[in-house]
Protein backbone atom coordinates (compact mmCIF):
# COMPACT_ATOMS: atom_id res chain seq x y z
CA UNK A 1 0.00 0.00 0.00
CA UNK A 2 1.13 3.56 -0.61
CA UNK A 3 1.82 6.07 2.43
CA UNK A 4 -0.82 8.54 1.70
CA UNK A 5 0.79 10.75 4.86
CA UNK A 6 4.57 10.64 3.47
CA UNK A 7 3.47 11.57 -0.10
CA UNK A 8 1.71 14.53 1.83
CA UNK A 9 4.99 15.35 3.58
CA UNK A 10 7.00 15.24 0.23
CA UNK A 11 4.86 17.13 -1.15
CA UNK A 12 5.88 20.74 -0.31
CA UNK A 13 9.47 19.30 -1.66
CA UNK A 14 7.56 18.74 -4.80
CA UNK A 15 6.61 21.87 -5.16
CA UNK A 16 9.87 23.51 -4.41
CA UNK A 17 11.61 21.32 -7.18
CA UNK A 18 9.36 22.06 -10.02
CA UNK A 19 9.12 26.00 -9.32
CA UNK A 20 13.09 25.68 -9.58
CA UNK A 21 12.52 23.93 -12.76
CA UNK A 22 10.36 25.82 -14.76
CA UNK A 23 12.00 29.36 -13.57
CA UNK A 24 15.11 27.55 -15.36
CA UNK A 25 13.55 25.87 -18.75
CA UNK A 26 16.25 24.30 -21.00
CA UNK A 27 15.96 23.33 -24.79
CA UNK A 28 16.43 19.67 -26.52
CA UNK A 29 19.13 18.04 -25.40
CA UNK A 30 21.32 20.88 -23.56
CA UNK A 31 19.39 20.11 -20.21
CA UNK A 32 22.55 20.71 -18.57
CA UNK A 33 21.67 22.64 -15.27
CA UNK A 34 18.05 20.13 -14.41
CA UNK A 35 20.06 17.36 -15.06
CA UNK A 36 22.40 18.62 -12.24
CA UNK A 37 20.05 19.92 -9.85
CA UNK A 38 18.21 15.82 -10.15
CA UNK A 39 21.91 14.26 -9.99
CA UNK A 40 22.57 16.10 -6.72
CA UNK A 41 19.11 15.01 -4.90
CA UNK A 42 20.46 11.48 -6.32
CA UNK A 43 23.91 11.64 -5.40
CA UNK A 44 22.40 13.22 -1.85
CA UNK A 45 19.70 9.88 -1.85
CA UNK A 46 23.31 8.06 -1.85
CA UNK A 47 21.83 6.80 -5.23
CA UNK A 48 23.98 5.50 -8.25
CA UNK A 49 24.20 7.82 -10.91
CA UNK A 50 25.22 7.21 -14.65
CA UNK A 51 24.99 10.16 -17.09
CA UNK A 52 23.96 9.83 -20.94
CA UNK A 53 24.78 13.13 -22.57
CA UNK A 54 22.17 15.46 -20.72
CA UNK A 55 20.25 12.73 -19.21
CA UNK A 56 20.40 10.35 -16.02
CA UNK A 57 19.81 6.96 -15.45
CA UNK A 58 19.20 6.78 -11.78
CA UNK A 59 19.16 3.44 -9.51
CA UNK A 60 17.89 3.24 -6.05
CA UNK A 61 19.53 -0.33 -5.57
CA UNK A 62 21.04 -2.97 -7.43
CA UNK A 63 19.25 -4.71 -10.50
CA UNK A 64 15.84 -3.01 -10.97
CA UNK A 65 13.63 -4.72 -12.70
CA UNK A 66 11.31 -1.62 -13.42
CA UNK A 67 11.91 1.78 -14.30
CA UNK A 68 9.91 5.36 -13.97
CA UNK A 69 10.83 7.93 -16.85
CA UNK A 70 10.67 11.50 -16.87
CA UNK A 71 11.80 14.42 -20.16
CA UNK A 72 12.87 17.62 -18.88
CA UNK A 73 13.27 19.96 -21.57
CA UNK A 74 11.09 22.74 -22.44
CA UNK A 75 9.49 24.87 -25.56
CA UNK A 76 11.11 27.86 -27.37
CA UNK A 77 8.12 29.89 -26.12
CA UNK A 78 8.01 33.33 -24.47
CA UNK A 79 6.20 32.65 -21.33
CA UNK A 80 3.58 34.72 -20.39
CA UNK A 81 1.76 33.35 -17.64
CA UNK A 82 2.59 36.07 -15.23
CA UNK A 83 3.68 33.68 -12.52
CA UNK A 84 6.07 34.64 -9.89
CA UNK A 85 8.51 31.86 -10.59
CA UNK A 86 8.30 32.57 -14.40
CA UNK A 87 10.72 31.56 -16.72
CA UNK A 88 13.99 33.51 -16.38
CA UNK A 89 14.94 33.17 -19.86
CA UNK A 90 13.00 34.65 -22.28
CA UNK A 91 12.28 32.70 -24.92
CA UNK A 92 12.29 29.35 -22.99
CA UNK A 93 9.48 28.34 -21.25
CA UNK A 94 7.97 24.99 -19.67
CA UNK A 95 4.83 25.32 -21.94
CA UNK A 96 4.21 20.88 -21.76
CA UNK A 97 4.52 20.56 -18.53
CA UNK A 98 7.86 18.55 -18.28
CA UNK A 99 8.85 20.41 -15.15
CA UNK A 100 5.80 18.95 -13.60
CA UNK A 101 7.00 15.53 -15.14
CA UNK A 102 10.48 16.01 -13.49
CA UNK A 103 9.74 17.38 -10.26
CA UNK A 104 7.50 14.65 -9.72
CA UNK A 105 9.80 11.70 -9.99
CA UNK A 106 12.19 13.55 -7.73
CA UNK A 107 9.71 13.32 -5.60
CA UNK A 108 8.74 9.45 -6.36
CA UNK A 109 13.20 9.04 -5.59
CA UNK A 110 12.71 10.69 -2.15
CA UNK A 111 9.66 8.53 -0.82
CA UNK A 112 11.51 5.25 -2.18
CA UNK A 113 13.97 6.24 -0.26
CA UNK A 114 12.48 7.09 3.00
CA UNK A 115 10.03 4.26 2.48
CA UNK A 116 13.05 1.75 1.73
CA UNK A 117 11.38 0.71 -1.32
CA UNK A 118 12.27 -2.44 -3.87
CA UNK A 119 15.32 -0.79 -6.21
CA UNK A 120 13.94 1.55 -8.91
CA UNK A 121 15.56 2.96 -12.11
CA UNK A 122 14.82 6.54 -13.07
CA UNK A 123 15.13 8.24 -16.25
CA UNK A 124 15.87 11.28 -16.36
CA UNK A 125 15.66 11.88 -20.37
CA UNK A 126 16.62 15.48 -22.28
CA UNK A 127 14.90 16.17 -26.29
CA UNK A 128 11.74 14.40 -26.01
CA UNK A 129 10.16 17.87 -27.79
CA UNK A 130 12.63 16.95 -30.91
CA UNK A 131 12.24 13.33 -30.48
CA UNK A 132 15.93 12.73 -30.02
CA UNK A 133 16.02 11.76 -26.12
CA UNK A 134 14.40 8.38 -25.92
CA UNK A 135 16.48 7.13 -28.20
CA UNK A 136 19.63 8.89 -26.45
CA UNK A 137 18.98 7.06 -23.61
CA UNK A 138 18.70 3.47 -24.46
CA UNK A 139 21.42 3.77 -26.26
CA UNK A 140 23.38 4.38 -23.23
CA UNK A 141 21.70 1.52 -21.32
CA UNK A 142 18.21 2.81 -19.83
CA UNK A 143 16.56 -0.55 -20.69
CA UNK A 144 19.64 -3.14 -19.75
CA UNK A 145 17.91 -5.36 -16.87
CA UNK A 146 14.62 -3.60 -16.70
CA UNK A 147 11.27 -5.64 -17.60
CA UNK A 148 8.53 -2.27 -17.50
CA UNK A 149 9.01 1.22 -17.94
CA UNK A 150 6.29 3.81 -16.82
CA UNK A 151 5.78 6.88 -17.76
CA UNK A 152 2.83 9.93 -17.62
CA UNK A 153 1.91 13.19 -19.41
CA UNK A 154 0.24 16.47 -18.01
CA UNK A 155 -3.30 16.43 -19.41
CA UNK A 156 -5.12 19.42 -18.81
CA UNK A 157 -8.63 18.23 -20.51
CA UNK A 158 -8.70 15.81 -17.02
CA UNK A 159 -9.27 17.53 -13.89
CA UNK A 160 -6.57 17.40 -10.80
CA UNK A 161 -6.98 13.89 -9.06
CA UNK A 162 -8.12 12.71 -12.60
CA UNK A 163 -6.24 9.87 -14.53
CA UNK A 164 -6.68 7.79 -18.19
CA UNK A 165 -4.43 4.98 -19.20
CA UNK A 166 -4.88 3.17 -22.77
CA UNK A 167 -5.27 -0.71 -22.94
CA UNK A 168 -3.55 -0.65 -26.37
CA UNK A 169 -2.88 2.03 -29.04
CA UNK A 170 -2.42 5.49 -27.15
CA UNK A 171 -0.48 8.17 -28.94
CA UNK A 172 0.36 7.94 -32.70
CA UNK A 173 3.54 7.43 -35.13
CA UNK A 174 4.86 10.72 -36.20
CA UNK A 175 6.32 11.50 -39.95
CA UNK A 176 7.21 14.76 -41.36
CA UNK A 177 7.17 16.02 -44.69
CA UNK A 178 9.30 19.16 -47.07
CA UNK A 179 8.47 20.06 -50.54
CA UNK A 180 10.16 22.59 -52.21
CA UNK A 181 8.51 23.96 -55.53
CA UNK A 182 10.83 25.43 -57.48
CA UNK A 183 10.47 27.48 -61.33
CA UNK A 184 11.44 30.90 -62.91
CA UNK A 185 9.79 33.64 -61.25
CA UNK A 186 8.49 36.16 -62.57
CA UNK A 187 6.54 39.44 -62.48
CA UNK A 188 2.90 39.13 -61.55
CA UNK A 189 1.62 41.06 -64.27
CA UNK A 190 2.90 38.48 -66.83
CA UNK A 191 2.60 35.21 -65.41
CA UNK A 192 2.57 33.63 -68.96
CA UNK A 193 6.05 34.09 -68.78
CA UNK A 194 7.02 32.57 -65.51
CA UNK A 195 6.53 29.23 -63.89
CA UNK A 196 3.72 29.87 -60.97
CA UNK A 197 5.22 28.08 -58.13
CA UNK A 198 2.14 29.47 -55.83
CA UNK A 199 -0.23 28.13 -57.98
CA UNK A 200 1.73 24.90 -58.40
CA UNK A 201 2.34 25.12 -54.20
CA UNK A 202 -1.48 25.14 -53.52
CA UNK A 203 -2.29 22.48 -55.94
CA UNK A 204 -0.17 20.44 -53.77
CA UNK A 205 -1.58 21.36 -50.37
CA UNK A 206 -5.30 20.77 -51.37
CA UNK A 207 -3.53 17.17 -52.61
CA UNK A 208 -2.64 16.08 -49.51
CA UNK A 209 -4.93 17.43 -47.54
CA UNK A 210 -7.49 14.84 -49.27
CA UNK A 211 -5.04 11.88 -48.89
CA UNK A 212 -5.98 10.39 -45.28
CA UNK A 213 -9.83 10.63 -46.43
CA UNK A 214 -9.14 8.94 -49.83
CA UNK A 215 -6.26 7.10 -49.71
CA UNK A 216 -6.09 5.49 -45.84
CA UNK A 217 -8.89 2.85 -44.81
CA UNK A 218 -11.49 5.25 -43.46
CA UNK A 219 -11.59 2.88 -40.11
CA UNK A 220 -8.06 3.49 -39.55
CA UNK A 221 -6.69 6.67 -38.07
CA UNK A 222 -4.59 8.85 -39.99
CA UNK A 223 -3.78 12.80 -40.14
CA UNK A 224 -1.31 15.27 -42.74
CA UNK A 225 -1.70 19.04 -41.69
CA UNK A 226 0.76 21.55 -43.30
CA UNK A 227 2.25 23.66 -41.03
CA UNK A 228 3.93 25.98 -43.09
CA UNK A 229 3.71 27.78 -46.80
CA UNK A 230 6.89 30.31 -47.48
CA UNK A 231 7.28 31.80 -50.36
CA UNK A 232 7.63 34.96 -52.01
CA UNK A 233 8.93 38.88 -51.27
CA UNK A 234 6.59 41.19 -52.64
CA UNK A 235 2.88 41.41 -53.99
CA UNK A 236 3.14 42.01 -57.26
CA UNK A 237 6.27 39.25 -57.67
CA UNK A 238 6.06 35.31 -58.74
CA UNK A 239 8.77 34.06 -56.66
CA UNK A 240 11.01 31.36 -57.88
CA UNK A 241 10.54 28.81 -54.64
CA UNK A 242 7.60 27.90 -52.24
CA UNK A 243 8.42 25.81 -49.81
CA UNK A 244 5.72 23.83 -47.84
CA UNK A 245 6.39 21.49 -44.55
CA UNK A 246 4.01 19.02 -42.55
CA UNK A 247 3.06 16.69 -40.22
CA UNK A 248 1.85 12.81 -40.62
CA UNK A 249 0.58 11.11 -37.74
CA UNK A 250 -0.73 7.52 -38.05
CA UNK A 251 -1.01 4.21 -35.98
CA UNK A 252 0.45 1.78 -38.68
CA UNK A 253 2.98 0.94 -40.84
CA UNK A 254 1.20 0.51 -44.04
CA UNK A 255 -0.61 3.78 -43.28
CA UNK A 256 2.81 5.69 -42.83
CA UNK A 257 4.00 3.84 -46.35
CA UNK A 258 0.84 5.20 -48.35
CA UNK A 259 1.27 8.80 -46.93
CA UNK A 260 5.26 8.57 -47.74
CA UNK A 261 4.30 7.10 -51.62
CA UNK A 262 1.47 9.94 -51.95
CA UNK A 263 4.20 12.50 -50.66
CA UNK A 264 7.19 11.27 -52.53
CA UNK A 265 4.90 10.70 -55.92
CA UNK A 266 4.43 14.56 -56.46
CA UNK A 267 8.26 14.82 -57.28
CA UNK A 268 9.09 15.86 -60.86
CA UNK A 269 10.77 18.71 -62.57
CA UNK A 270 9.54 21.51 -60.63
CA UNK A 271 9.05 19.33 -57.38
CA UNK A 272 11.38 18.25 -54.61
CA UNK A 273 10.09 16.16 -51.74
CA UNK A 274 11.41 14.59 -48.63
CA UNK A 275 9.63 12.24 -45.89
CA UNK A 276 10.96 11.36 -42.39
CA UNK A 277 9.68 8.69 -39.91
CA UNK A 278 10.35 10.64 -36.75
CA UNK A 279 8.45 8.60 -33.66
CA UNK A 280 6.67 5.26 -33.74
CA UNK A 281 3.25 4.91 -32.59
CA UNK A 282 2.84 4.79 -28.46
CA UNK A 283 1.14 1.40 -27.82
CA UNK A 284 0.67 0.23 -24.18
CA UNK A 285 2.01 -3.43 -23.00
CA UNK A 286 -2.35 -4.49 -22.28
CA UNK A 287 -1.04 -6.54 -19.24
CA UNK A 288 1.00 -3.76 -17.45
CA UNK A 289 -1.32 -0.92 -18.45
CA UNK A 290 -4.29 -2.52 -16.65
CA UNK A 291 -2.03 -3.62 -13.58
CA UNK A 292 -1.44 -0.14 -13.53
CA UNK A 293 -4.69 0.60 -13.91
CA UNK A 294 -6.09 -1.44 -10.95
CA UNK A 295 -3.44 0.22 -8.57
CA UNK A 296 -4.07 3.92 -9.50
CA UNK A 297 -7.84 3.44 -9.64
CA UNK A 298 -7.79 3.41 -5.67
CA UNK A 299 -5.78 6.44 -5.82
CA UNK A 300 -6.93 8.93 -8.36
CA UNK A 301 -10.13 8.96 -10.24
CA UNK A 302 -10.20 6.71 -13.24
CA UNK A 303 -11.35 8.35 -16.72
CA UNK A 304 -12.13 6.42 -19.64
CA UNK A 305 -9.25 6.52 -22.07
CA UNK A 306 -9.19 7.74 -25.94
CA UNK A 307 -6.31 7.23 -28.01
CA UNK A 308 -5.00 10.81 -29.53
CA UNK A 309 -2.91 11.65 -32.54
CA UNK A 310 0.09 13.10 -30.61
CA UNK A 311 3.39 12.06 -30.67
CA UNK A 312 5.10 11.24 -27.82
CA UNK A 313 9.25 10.19 -28.04
CA UNK A 314 7.99 7.31 -24.83
CA UNK A 315 7.12 5.19 -27.77
CA UNK A 316 10.57 4.36 -28.44
CA UNK A 317 10.94 2.17 -25.39
CA UNK A 318 7.57 0.54 -25.61
CA UNK A 319 8.92 -0.60 -28.84
CA UNK A 320 11.67 -2.20 -27.10
CA UNK A 321 9.77 -3.71 -24.06
CA UNK A 322 6.63 -3.68 -22.25
CA UNK A 323 5.26 0.28 -21.15
CA UNK A 324 2.42 1.30 -19.87
CA UNK A 325 2.03 5.54 -20.38
CA UNK A 326 -0.60 7.24 -18.57
CA UNK A 327 -2.46 11.10 -18.68
CA UNK A 328 -2.47 13.23 -15.37
CA UNK A 329 -5.07 15.69 -14.97
CA UNK A 330 -4.11 19.03 -14.46
CA UNK A 331 -7.16 20.57 -14.21
CA UNK A 332 -8.16 24.46 -15.72
CA UNK A 333 -5.99 27.31 -14.62
CA UNK A 334 -8.34 30.47 -13.73
CA UNK A 335 -11.43 28.41 -14.91
CA UNK A 336 -10.27 28.06 -18.30
CA UNK A 337 -8.57 24.99 -20.05
CA UNK A 338 -5.30 25.75 -21.50
CA UNK A 339 -3.85 24.55 -24.10
CA UNK A 340 -0.32 22.61 -24.13
CA UNK A 341 2.58 24.83 -25.79
CA UNK A 342 0.51 27.76 -24.66
CA UNK A 343 2.15 30.89 -23.51
CA UNK A 344 -0.07 30.40 -20.56
CA UNK A 345 0.03 27.39 -20.22
CA UNK A 346 0.08 25.88 -16.40
CA UNK A 347 -0.64 23.59 -14.23
CA UNK A 348 -2.72 23.33 -11.03
CA UNK A 349 0.14 22.40 -8.26
CA UNK A 350 -2.32 19.71 -6.77
CA UNK A 351 -1.75 17.81 -9.75
CA UNK A 352 2.02 16.83 -8.19
CA UNK A 353 0.74 14.80 -5.72
CA UNK A 354 -1.62 12.59 -8.24
CA UNK A 355 1.26 12.51 -10.06
CA UNK A 356 3.30 11.12 -7.45
CA UNK A 357 0.48 8.40 -6.96
CA UNK A 358 0.41 7.42 -10.34
CA UNK A 359 4.35 6.46 -10.45
CA UNK A 360 3.87 4.83 -6.95
CA UNK A 361 1.29 3.00 -8.30
CA UNK A 362 2.74 1.99 -10.94
CA UNK A 363 5.69 0.57 -8.60
CA UNK A 364 3.34 -1.26 -6.48
CA UNK A 365 1.61 -2.90 -9.10
CA UNK A 366 5.23 -4.40 -10.04
CA UNK A 367 5.14 -6.07 -7.04
CA UNK A 368 1.96 -7.56 -7.06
Amino acid sequence: MIELSEVEKIYPLVVEYRRHIHENPELGMETVETKNYVKKLAADLGFSVKEVGNGLIVDSGRSPRIALRADMDSLPIVEETGLPFSSRTRGRMHACGHDLHTSVLMGVMVYCKRMSMKPVRFIFQPGEEIGEGAAMMIEGGALEGISNVFGLHVWPSLGVGEYSICKGKAMAAVDSFEIKVRGAGGHGAYPHLAYDTVLEASRIIQYLLTVPARKVDPLNSAVLSVGYVRGGTAKNIIPAEVEIGGTVRTYTREDSEIMEREVMKLRGEHVEASYTRELPPLVNDEKFAKSVDAVASKYLKQVSANPTMGGEDFAFYCSRIPCAFAFLGTGKIKGKEVSKHSSIFDINEEALKYGMLLHLSALESANL
